[in-house]
C-alpha cells in the first residue's frame, strides 16, 4: 500500500490523541530531535563519537525528566501536569534507536515519516512492548499480508488479553484498592487474599495490553516481540525478570547494565544501581527506589547463589515458591502510595490475631480467579498457543473467543467500564 506509512501515522495520532490531544505535539518534537540527532549531529563517521551520541541522548531524556522526576528531584511540586501516556517507553524506544544508530546495528533513517511511524506505532505505543528499530522499521516498509492462520491466532492473542485485563485485573482490583487505600481497617484475610491478588492484577493488567497489543499488530501482518514468557514460574529473580516485561530487560541490559560495566566493574554493585534505575523508571517516588533497590539486592544474592552453586539442591517447585513470594513481598513497596502506606500494610501482619473465617467467605470469588489463573498460567506461552490454535477446529475456537468476549462485555458493563492499563503511569 503506498500511503500504509502514513495511514499508519494518522491513526497513531488519532490513538493518542483520544486520550490527551494536549500532548500529541511531545512524541512529535522527540522524533524530530532524534531525527536531527542522527541525520545531523551523527551524520557522519567523523561526527559518531561518545560526545554526540551523549548529546542526543540528554537531549531526548529532558522531557521525561522534566515531567516525571523534576518535582522528585527537587522535592517540590513544581510541575502540575498529567504524565504524558506512554513518555517513558517512547523515551526508550528512541534511545534504542540513537544507539543502535551509533553502534551501527542499523542504518540513519532518512525518511522522517518512517522513524514518526516506529515511534507513534499505535499497538505498542503506550505500554510496550520496547522496540529496537530492527524489529518494526523493516516491516513498516514492507507489511506482509496476514494470512487467515495468522488472523486467527491474532485474535485468540487479542480475546486472551481482554480476558486477563476485564475478567481477572479489574475484578481483583476491586479487592486490592480498598485494603491499600486503608490497610490498618483490613482484616488479615483481605490482606492474604490482596497479597496474591495484587501480583496477578499487575500481571493480567500489563501482559494483557501486551497480548493485544500483539495480536491487533499481527492481525495487520506486524509480528512484535512478546513481553511476558510464564514469569510467576520462574526459579529466581534474575530469572524472573528474564521473563517479566522481557523488551525492558533486553534494554536495561543492552543499553544500561553492559554500558555500565566499563565504569563499574563490580557485578553487584552494578546490580544495585541498575535494579534501583529500574525501579525508578516505574515512578519517581521512594517506594520505586525501595523496590528496585530491594530486586538489586535480590538478584546480587541470586548470582552469588548461582556462582557459588549454594541453590542446587532446594527442588525446582520450591524455587518456585519462594521467587513468587518474594517478588509479592516487593510488590507491596510497589503498589503502595507512599512509605508509610507500604509500611501500614506490612503492620497489618503483626496485627494478627485470629483468622477471619466470615470475611473469608466474602473473599471465595477472588481467590476463585486467583486458582484460575495459577492453574493457567502454565500455559500462557506463544508457542502452546500456537500448537493449541492449529490442533483445534475452527468452531471450538469460534466459542472460545464468544465465550471470552460475551463474559468481558458482561462484566466490563456491570463495573461501568474498565479501569485504566496500570502501566499507563509509567
Amino acid at each position: 500500500m503506498k500511503y500504509r506509512i502514513h495511514i499508519i501515522i494518522l491513526f497513531s495520532i488519532f490513538f493518542y490523541g483520544y486520550w490527551n490531544w494536549n500532548y500529541i505535539l511531545l512524541p512529535l518534537i522527540l522524533t524530530l530531535l532524534t531525527y536531527l540527532c542522527t541525520n545531523f549531529i551523527m551524520s557522519s563517521e567523523k561526527r559518531m563519537n561518545r560526545r554526540n551520541l551523549l548529546i542526543s541522548i540528554t537531549l531526548i531524556l529532558l522531557p521525561l525528566i522534566y515531567f516525571k522526576y523534576f518535582n522528585f528531584i527537587l522535592n517540590i511540586k513544581l510541575v502540575d501536569f498529567p504524565l504524558p501516556l506512554g513518555i517513558s517507553f517512547i523515551t526508550f524506544t528512541l534511545i534504542a534507536y540513537i544507539v543502535d544508530v551509533y553502534k551501527k546495528n542499523v542504518a540513519i533513517e532518512m525518511n522522517f515519516s518512517v522513524l514518526f511511524a516506529y515511534i507513534m506505532y499505535y499497538p505498542q505505543l503506550i505500554a510496550g512492548p520496547i522496540l529496537r528499530p530492527q524489529e518494526l522499521i523493516p516491516q513498516l516498509k514492507s507489511i506482509g499480508k496476514a494470512t487467515s492462520n495468522m488472523k486467527i491466532f491474532a485474535i485468540i492473542i487479542f480475546s486472551i488479553g481482554l480476558a486477563k485485563k476485564i475478567i481477572f485485573a479489574d475484578q481483583l482490583a476491586q479487592y486490592v484498592d480498598p485494603t491499600y487505600l486503608k490497610p490498618l481497617e483490613s482484616t488479615f484475610s483481605q490482606w492474604l487474599v490482596t497479597f496474591y491478588a495484587f501480583p496477578v492484577q499487575l500481571y493480567c493488567d500489563f501482559s494483557g495490553y501486551t497480548d493485544m497489543a500483539i495480536g491487533l499488530a499481527l492481525f495487520f501482518g506486524v509480528k512484535l516481540p512478546i513481553n511476558f514468557n510464564r514469569p510467576y514460574l520462574t526459579t529466581s529473580i534474575p530469572d524472573f525478570w528474564r521473563n517479566w516485561h522481557i523488551s525492558l530487560s533486553n534494554w536495561i541490559r543492552d543499553y544500561a547494565y553492559f554500558p555500565l560495566g566499563n565504569i563499574v566493574k563490580n557485578i553487584y554493585i552494578r546490580s544495585l544501581i541498575i535494579m534501583t534505575l529500574v525501579g525508578l523508571w516505574h515512578g519517581a517516588s521512594w517506594t520505586m527506589v525501595v523496590f528496585g533497590f530491594i530486586h538489586g539486592v535480590l538478584v546480587s544474592i541470586s548470582n552469588l547463589f548461582r556462582i557459588k552453586k549454594i541453590d542446587n539442591f532446594l527442588p525446582i517447585q520450591l524455587k518456585i515458591f519462594l521467587t513468587f513470594n518474594i517478588f509479592s513481598i516487593t510488590l507491596i513497596f510497589f503498589r503502595a502510595t507512599d512509605m508509610n502506606n507500604a509500611f501500614e500494610m506490612f503492620k497489618v501482619i503483626t496485627l494478627f490475631d485470629s483468622f477471619d473465617f466470615l470475611n473469608f467467605q466474602l473473599l471465595i470469588y477472588p481467590i476463585f480467579l486467583i486458582i484460575i489463573f495459577f492453574f493457567s498460567h502454565k500455559y500462557d506461552n506463544i508457542n502452546i498457543l500456537e500448537k493449541f490454535v492449529e490442533k483445534t477446529k475452527l468452531v471450538y475456537l469460534s466459542l472460545f473467543i464468544s465465550f471470552i468476549w460475551i463474559l468481558s462485555i458482561v462484566i466490563s458493563l456491570s463495573n461501568s467500564g474498565s479501569n485504566k492499563f496500570i502501566y499507563f503511569d509509567f
